[in-house]
């Protein structure tokens, strides 16, 4: 080996240091989002429209309507490597351990009572929650739930442990991202555990009245004219429509010129069957006598505030023969002339579009067209519920279950459409079918907790007749064709086997040869009277009897 070599090798076995890039323009986005700024707006313009109120009522009726369900994480998980595994087994698949275990349903005993009971000072249900936080995404895009924890700390300021005690609803209005230049969360501000209203910019600062070590702060709430920190693991924020880094967008600003046409038409129905509303028009009448027609309509007016039913009557007279004139002066079309209903579908389709809510949820049966329609509309509402159910089975409930130290169970939202009981039968038939079919193949089938079936490969069992030369029951061998590689086909084999039953009939005295007519040779020597070249070479000479 050369010196080149040496080197060459030398260099190619150092490993080169990996440069971290460092990535700009993320896409970051305002620190103060527009619903901080209108967001009382947005919540009057949604709460005021009948048909926004209408789908969200909806959605959040089906997305919670059959509560929730705890699941199993996993069906066993290895001890030594942490391997889940959904079916029976024996040995870990990754490390072939024995050593596995099953969910354990002592993690699972707190937060089970504390979801049941109510989970703040408030008295508000868990489902209640929820509720609230729905509203909040379909309004302004962005939810908060906030945990409020019991620390108990170690001797260096740091969290040992936590306990959950409440759960709230954090105000989309008031709650606020802390997060410096760059966009990150975590590396504005610090701030102490027990005394929240500290607060500093320096990660290594200590609390000046505790001295335990500051936490850095994620979220802010600011009410009151009071700043309240929040650090990791206290607040998650949510986004359904346009989730991002930082805030969502809210729906009603997509939809705001919609809605607000909406509540403009709903209020001039309101006002023209109202005192308040405006003259449809006036009339106007070509008079030279403009004191008796003033006269006459104080006159008319009296009566018309007796009673709104009377028709007034008035006669006018001309001058020199001319002919009078009435003209009618019109200001406003009425609702059929403005295609009132028809505008007023449109919109309320858009809106219904939007957040997936069909007619029929809105109580709108006149154009569902049949059945088909009617389940396509069911099928659609459905889609838009399962999308909303999984931001909650994907992002809320995995931050709750890791705050609560659970990790062998998952909290899921029900489907909002019940199984068919028939279908369900239908399906478990098939399950007992195919158990019974495995099992015919030598399988052996189990049952466990939860009624699923499990199936497992039988041992082999050991040769009992070993030592007989392997001539045993256990050790039979197939047995093969005695007449394989003879001339015998299958017309005498079937002689044979009749032959062979008889002599097992007459026991040991039955005769060794086969008592058959004898066989002449063939044809040929047949004394059929006729030529030898009509005699039938075709036959078989073995099957050929001898005529008497």
């Amino acid at each position: 080996m050369g010196l080149r070599d040496y080197l060459g090798g030398l260099v190619r076995r150092k490993t080169p240091q990996p440069l971290a890039k460092e990535v700009y323009n993320l896409g970051i986005q305002e620190k103060r989002n527009v619903q901080h700024i209108i967001g009382p707006v947005l919540y009057d313009v949604a709460n005021q429209s009948t048909i926004v109120r209408t789908c969200i009522t909806q959605l959040k009726t089906e997305i919670f309507r059959r509560g929730y369900e705890w699941e199993k994480a996993f069906y066993k998980i290895c001890e030594d490597c942490g391997t889940k595994h959904d079916k029976e087994v024996t040995n870990c698949r990754n490390c072939n351990s024995p050593r596995l275990r099953l969910p354990s349903n002592k993690q699972k005993i707190y937060a089970e009572e504390f979801f049941e009971g109510y989970v703040n000072s408030s008295e508000q249900k868990f489902i209640d929650v929820l509720k609230q936080l729905e509203s909040d995404l379909n309004i302004a895009d962005d939810a908060y739930l906030i945990l409020v924890k019991e620390y108990y700390l170690d001797n260096a300021g740091n969290v040992a442990l936590h306990k959950i005690k409440e759960v709230f609803r954090g105000d989309p209005l008031t709650m606020y991202i802390d997060i410096d230049e760059e966009g990150d969360r975590g590396k504005a501000h610090f701030t102490c555990l027990t005394h929240r209203d500290v607060y500093d910019s320096d990660s290594l600062a200590s609390c000046p009245e505790c001295g335990s070590k500051l936490q850095p702060v994620h979220y802010i709430n600011r009410v009151h004219g009071k700043d309240q920190y929040f650090v990791k693991g206290e607040v998650m924020h949510l986004s359904k429509y346009n989730p991002s880094r930082l805030y969502g967008f809210s729906p009603i600003l997509t939809l705001w010129s919609h809605i607000t046409t909406l509540i403009a038409m709903e209020n001039y129905v309101n006002t023209s069957y109202t005192k308040a509303r405006a003259p449809r028009g006036i009339l106007a009448v070509q008079t030279n006598n403009m004191e008796s027609l003033v006269k006459y309509w104080k006159g008319v007016k009296e009566k018309l505030e007796k009673d709104p039913h009377y028709i007034p009557i008035m006669g006018i007279e001309t001058d020199g023969g001319s002919k009078g004139s009435i003209e009618w002066v019109q200001f406003m079309n009425t609702l059929k002339e403005m295609d009132y209903i028809n505008v007023k579908d449109d919109l309320r389709d858009r809106i219904g579009a939007f957040y997936g809510v069909s007619k029929i949820f809105q109580g709108d049966t006149s154009t569902s067209g049949g059945l088909n329609n009617e389940g396509m509309q069911i099928l659609v509402t459905n889609r838009s519920v399962e999308l909303a159910q999984n931001v909650y089975n994907q992002y809320l409930f995995p931050f709750l279950l890791k705050q609560f130290g659970i990790t062998d169970w998952t909290l899921k939202l029900l489907r909002s459409e019940e199984e068919d009981n028939v279908a369900e039968l239908r399906r478990r038939e098939i399950e007992i079918n195919l158990a019974t079919q495995i099992k015919n193949l030598g399988f052996e089938v189990d049952m466990d907790e939860d009624g699923n079936f499990i199936y497992s490969k039988p041992e082999p069992k050991e040769d009992k007749d070993k030592g007989m030369g392997g001539m045993g029951e256990g050790n039979r061998k197939l047995e093969t064709d005695p007449y394989a590689g003879t001339d015998i086909d299958a017309s005498q084999l079937g002689q044979l086997q009749e032959q062979q039953l008889l002599g097992q009939g007459r026991g040991a005295e039955a005769p060794a040869t086969r008592n058959k007519p004898s066989m002449s040779v063939g044809p040929p020597k047949r004394n059929t009277g006729l030529p030898k070249e009509a005699a039938n070479n075709n036959v078989d000479r073995r099957t050929e009897r001898r005529v008497g």
